[in-house]
């Protein structure tokens, strides 16, 4: 076993998840899914199990249990991981202990646990770092340890620190009359089994003038070597024409650590789409505006060696995911079944002019205003392949937070018209609407009806249908004008607590 690790308040706040019990799936193969899901059940076994002796158990209590993300695959496993909010009530001291899970069928998770404690690990505040709760078939790993992570102990261990090669960074770009004077870091986001990313506040001194600045970087560990792909992709696209003549903005990437597998980038000022307040119409265009622009710097900057996505790859997917929607929600049968059979049919009629550069997770998260600009984010999945797929899935995912909100679904047509009047300025290649439909109805199904499945976020389930009614009468004209006609009719009731 590693050094003895105590990750203190690294975690950036975040609100409270957690999930209904009334709409968890039926899983014979994971009966403990409402025990696991259970925020206050799952608060009194880690209280139990956390602290060994009575003398602990009267001496630290867990205040709190919040669920921070869940990982579902049906009748396999489920991730799930746990932000606990601990006191020491002989000091009234509170702080925070994260411990992600992944629960197994019945007889499964002691393999997993003995498999994962032949590794060396780090001991956490509390306790063990790696759990077993047999009687819900559940192996848990405390923050720092992660299943797949493995180096993710050695990446908070130099968080906590500053980089030499920060250091040696700063100087280089700024002047030698600049030195690091202090650093403050927090883990920003943290996927359990696949990335956490910290952000280190790095204050300045220009010791000439005597004054100070700070600047950000960013940190993203991975569990494989995803990283050095994402260092490629973003060092092309850093040094490209498009980049350079300010069409494209991006973070700017520094360098990656192959031995940690974590990737450093600059960070830039600034706040997703999504947080955005936008209320005026001629705001919300201009922003829409901002966004083609980009997206159409992206699609028109050519990359070496990256993955392809095909029409092909998406039927395939799209039966994938429709098989498993098919199991887990049978009530959507009348709706999926023919739904799958028309887009499957009508990919042969998809015409694709030629690829593009695509952003490959195209949301209102990862679209960045910055300085009256919008940069693209999280370039983990970019990708060749056809342009219609990122407008597509860029359209599906403004359709499920307008459904999401109860708002009116037509004014997201209006909004995809603007998209792409001011799209189709910017390149070369026209995207026909019918072609738009198609791979918007694609990503309702292949993106967001299985995210409301694997997810698991709070009454999501009960959206399904919705989606999928929604997809069915685009595939069915080819067109987004069915939103215009305001046709969809939600069931209010599967929405209720």
């Amino acid at each position: 076993m590693m050094d003895h690790a105590v990750i203190n308040n690294m975690f950036s706040s975040a609100p409270p998840k957690s999930t209904r019990l009334n709409d968890l799936p039926t899983d014979a193969r994971l009966p403990q899914l409402p025990i696991i899901l259970d925020v206050e059940v799952m608060r009194d076994k880690f209280g139990d199990y956390l602290f060994a002796s009575a003398s602990d158990r009267t001496q630290f209590v867990v205040r709190q249990c919040e669920i921070i993300q869940i990982r579902y695959k049906p009748a396999a496993s489920c991730m799930v991981s746990y932000r606990l909010d601990i006191e020491d009530t002989s000091t009234g001291e509170r702080g925070e202990h994260i411990v992600c899970g992944r629960a197994f069928p019945a007889g499964c998770s002691r393999s997993q646990w003995e498999k994962s404690g032949a590794r060396a690990l780090v001991q956490p505040r509390f306790r063990n770092p790696l759990i077993h709760l047999p009687d819900i078939e559940m192996v848990l790993w405390s923050f720092p340890n992660d299943r797949k992570m493995h180096t993710l102990p050695a990446t908070m261990q130099l968080a906590q620190s500053t980089p030499g090669r920060l250091s040696q960074w700063f100087l280089a770009h700024l002047g030698t009359e600049w030195q690091v004077v202090n650093t403050h870091s927090r883990v920003v986001h943290y996927v359990g089994e696949h990335t956490c990313t910290v952000r280190t506040s790095v204050e300045l001194l220009n010791t000439a003038q005597q004054t100070r600045q700070t600047m950000s970087i960013f940190g993203k560990t991975y569990y494989d070597d995803e990283g050095a792909q994402t260092d490629r992709v973003m060092q092309q696209l850093w040094n490209s024409e498009s980049r350079r003549s300010g069409q494209l903005s991006m973070a700017q990437p520094l360098w990656y650590d192959a031995r940690l597998k974590m990737l450093w980038q600059l960070g830039i000022p600034g706040t997703t789409l999504e947080c955005c307040a936008i209320e005026s119409p001629e705001r919300i265009s201009f922003l829409l505006a901002e966004a083609a622009q980009a997206i159409a710097a992206l699609h028109a900057t050519p990359l070496s060696k990256i993955r392809s996505v095909t029409v092909a790859d998406l039927v395939i997917n799209l039966e994938a995911v429709g098989s498993m929607l098919n199991r887990v929600q049978p009530s959507c049968r009348p709706i999926l079944i023919p739904l799958l059979s028309r887009l499957t049919d009508q990919a042969e009629m998809i015409k694709v002019h030629g690829t593009a550069t695509l952003h490959g997770d195209l949301h209102l998260k990862n679209l960045f205003l910055t300085n009256g600009k919008i940069a693209l984010i999280d370039l983990d999945n970019v990708c060749e392949g056809p342009p219609g797929w990122d407008i597509g899935s860029f359209t599906a995912g403004l359709l499920t937070g307008t459904l999401a909100k109860h708002l009116s679904l037509s004014r997201i047509a209006s909004h995809v018209q603007t998209f792409l009047s001011h799209y189709h300025q910017s390149v070369t290649w026209k995207v026909d609407q019918p072609v738009v439909a198609w791979f918007t109805a694609v990503a309702l199904v292949i993106e967001r009806s299985h995210r409301c499945i694997t997810r698991l976020k709070d009454n999501q389930r009960g959206q399904v249908e919705d989606l999928l009614k929604l997809a069915d009468k685009i595939s069915e004209a080819l067109s987004l004008e069915p939103l215009v006609d305001g046709w969809i009719q939600t069931d209010e009731r599967s929405r209720q607590p």
